[in-house]
């Protein structure tokens, strides 16, 4: 579970900006649930205008989840890390990047972070606290010649060396260390997916059709967005044996498929029932998804997978242009699906970027903390901020539960907005 995300000198963010899923009265309210001594908002949107950063903000989290895992595959010492810096000042061009996340994992809050730049890790830490106490599990600092491990909390840390390319959670993992392996699973369940994209996120769909109940959940979400689907099925097609053997790759391999009894192609089909000319039902048709279907209904489908997967996980989901192609109603009906404690029983969280501004006037689907804006300053850097936080920039003046957001976003009380000039 997500608590805060804290980066600097990444893409158009220059100096350190924070995002906190915590409410910001620390308070329960209807769209939160109860971490320890925090209560943790179930989803939370970012507005801005175009190139803004908004989708920085996201980009930032799944960075550093990724070099977490190390998914650059980062082994020898000449290896070059991931690096974007912020290149719009010469002071950050060639500095290193800060990112630190702060989340709950079996009711013990972590805060972990580090800095590094393409050639190497300067500094990394991890704080555990499991009664309102934060230890340091360990922590190294190459500049400062800094490399402590606590030896009583945390032992699987205790004697390893690491490369200044490498992260030191990376070789705990890899001594098999418990507290180290956790931390890497929990960062395996914070994903991105993007909302432009929907080919990429149809196999895990697939994958779900192969469970009964996953099915079902999946077609229940589908009939509630009134798609006029009744049923969904999987095409199974064999690929013939002269078109493998006409396919550019080695021929060891096209062998092997054919040893293998050859290739077999499986594609998502939805049913919907068929009318006579006195529109009685008469039996169905079966539409090929990725032909047939809308761009809405694909990408309706395309996320729905992740989303259910998430919501029966308690993952943290993270969509860029949620928006993309859909309806208001059925974005609206995916942050319900978080926002409802019935449905969303593990404390899933969905963070999301859109351009979607008629969400701002649904009734009770977004508390004040739940809404962020980035908006980039006049050197190119994008600030963060939430609906509750405009209220320091706002000269104290409240942004009041009553107020017409979607309006008064649109008339720019909130910033955030382009600034368009005469034709």
């Amino acid at each position: 579970m997500l608590l805060q995300f804290s980066v600097n000198n990444f893409r158009s963010i220059k100096d350190t900006v924070t995002f906190s899923m915590n409410t910001a009265s620390n308070e329960a309210s209807k769209h939160s649930f109860q971490a320890r001594d925090c209560h943790l908002l179930n989803s939370a949107v970012i507005y801005g205008a175009n190139a803004s950063g908004k989708s920085n903000v996201l980009k930032a989290m799944s960075f550093m989840r990724n070099l977490v895992l190390n998914k650059p595959k980062i082994t020898q010492s000449t290896d070059d890390l991931p690096h974007q810096p912020f290149r719009l000042n010469t002071e950050t061009e060639q500095a290193s990047s800060y990112f630190e996340i702060v989340f709950f994992l079996e009711d013990v809050k972590y805060r972990y972070g580090f800095e590094a730049d393409s050639t190497t890790v300067y500094a990394e830490w991890l704080y555990s606290d499991e009664k309102s106490k934060e230890s340091r599990l360990f922590e190294r600092d190459n500049e400062q010649n800094i490399h402590y491990v606590n030896k009583q909390k945390f032992k699987e840390g205790v004697g390893l060396k690491v490369l200044d390319n490498h992260l030191f959670i990376w070789k705990c993992d890899q001594n098999n260390g418990d507290i180290s392996k956790k931390i890497l699973q929990w960062f395996n369940n914070f994903n991105l997916i993007n909302g432009l994209e929907n080919e990429g996120y149809l196999h895990i769909a697939l994958k779900q059709m192969e469970n009964t109940d996953a099915k079902s959940e999946l077609l229940k979400l589908v009939k509630i967005a009134d798609l006029g689907i009744d049923e969904i099925e999987i095409e199974e097609n064999d690929v013939p044996q002269d078109i493998i053997k006409n396919l550019p790759i080695p021929e060891e391999l096209k062998q092997k498929m054919l040893d293998d009894g050859g290739v077999t192609t499986v594609e998502l089909q939805t049913r919907h029932k068929k009318f006579s000319s006195k529109n009685q039902p008469i039996g169905a048709v079966l539409f090929k998804l990725s032909e047939d279907e809308s761009q809405g209904t694909q990408k309706f489908f395309a996320l729905s997978a992740p989303i259910l997967d998430t919501l029966d996980k308690g993952k943290v989901l993270l969509i860029d242009e949620l928006d993309a192609s859909l309806h208001p109603m059925l974005t609206e009906c995916f942050i319900k699906l978080f926002n409802n404690k019935d449905l969303n029983k593990h404390n899933a969280q969905l963070i999301f970027v859109t351009h979607d501004i008629h969400l701002l006037s649904v009734p009770e689907l977004f508390e004040r903390d739940q809404i962020w804006f980035t908006e980039k300053d006049q050197y190119g850097s994008t600030n963060l901020y939430s609906l509750l936080e405009f209220r320091k920039k706002n000269k104290g003046k409240d942004v009041r539960a009553t107020d017409n957001l979607e309006k008064h976003y649109l008339q720019g009380r909130y910033g955030a907005v382009p600034y368009i000039g005469e034709m």
